[in-house]
């Protein structure tokens, strides 16, 4: 019976193992294929096994197996390792509807199959993405709702002219904050300037690209930067360096969206901001 244990044991760890690779290239497709993959295991582990050695036995091993590694380093590196928790729990969700899918008699065998499968679907195309979402910016979806800007909005453009929230009431307004050593700042510069190209004939829809000066930075070096990237979009250096901190920025780049009224509805990324602009400007 030990024997076997053991057997169970490493086979789970070493399925672990062989779907771990996936986790570099799409995480996604490592919840999917450890669920399918521990869902067809523990069944096979159950029918194999089961006469001699309890189902509590079995479960228990190819648990053990799939956390064997997994957990040590969440314990270690907690922080670290929570963009990739939903991975286990899944992978852990094959085991739980392999047992299920093992113990029910008729159609009610396929009862886990159905609701595991609507969960991995949902974590594939939706559930991911928000978490990732919540864990940078602290919200699954971006949609937030301040009363109003606790403090005031102040910055200048390159030419010094002073810009300011009196300026900006009573329009939709997208600020994106950077800084000068963001490399993911510049890789979403595109959707920026998508965004300002859509909308830059429009008085009632402002956009701004929030610059968080650094010690390093020359005078202008923000401004220079934008110009030789050949993006057109309003960048702007804020009077306040503690603005972005103010608005509850702890990761660039981070953007907002405030609506009409003056209220910060939206805290996220660009893509999910730009969606908000769009669903406040058809609501009109």
């Amino acid at each position: 019976m030990k024997s076997i244990f053991i057997k169970i044991l490493l086979s789970s760890f070493a399925l672990w193992l062989l779907i771990s690779p996936l986790r570099a290239f799409d995480m996604r497709y490592s919840s999917l294929a450890g669920f399918v993959l521990y869902f067809f295991f523990t069944i096979f582990c159950l029918y194999r096994y089961g006469a001699r050695l309890s189902v509590t036995f079995i479960v228990g091993a190819l648990v053990a197996g799939l956390w064997l590694v997994q957990l040590p380093m969440r314990v270690s590196w907690f922080k670290p390792t929570m963009v990739s928790l939903p991975d286990g729990f899944l992978q852990t969700s094959g085991i739980i509807c392999g047992l299920f899918y093992w113990r029910l008699k008729g159609v009610w065998r396929f009862s886990p199959v159905f609701i595991g499968s609507i969960l991995v679907i949902f974590m594939f195309f939706f559930g991911y993405g928000m978490w990732v979402h919540k864990l940078g910016y602290g919200t699954f979806t971006g949609r937030i709702q301040y009363l109003h800007l606790p403090f005031v909005f102040e910055a200048k453009d390159e030419e010094l002219n002073l810009i300011t929230d009196t300026e900006l009431s009573g329009k939709i307004v997208l600020l994106d904050f950077w800084h000068t050593k963001c490399g993911i700042c510049f890789e979403k510069f595109p959707l920026v300037q998508a965004a300002y190209n859509k909308y830059r004939d429009d008085p009632t829809i402002r956009i701004l690209a929030v610059n968080k000066p650094l010690e390093e930075n020359r005078q202008g070096e923000a401004f220079e930067m934008i110009r030789a990237e050949g993006y057109s979009f309003q960048a702007v250096i804020s009077n306040d360096e503690r603005m972005p901190e103010n608005f509850g920025v702890s990761g660039y780049p981070t953007t907002f969206v405030i609506d009409r009224k003056g209220e910060v509805v939206f805290k996220g990324d660009i893509e999910g901001a730009v969606k908000m602009v769009e669903e406040l400007k058809r609501a009109e």
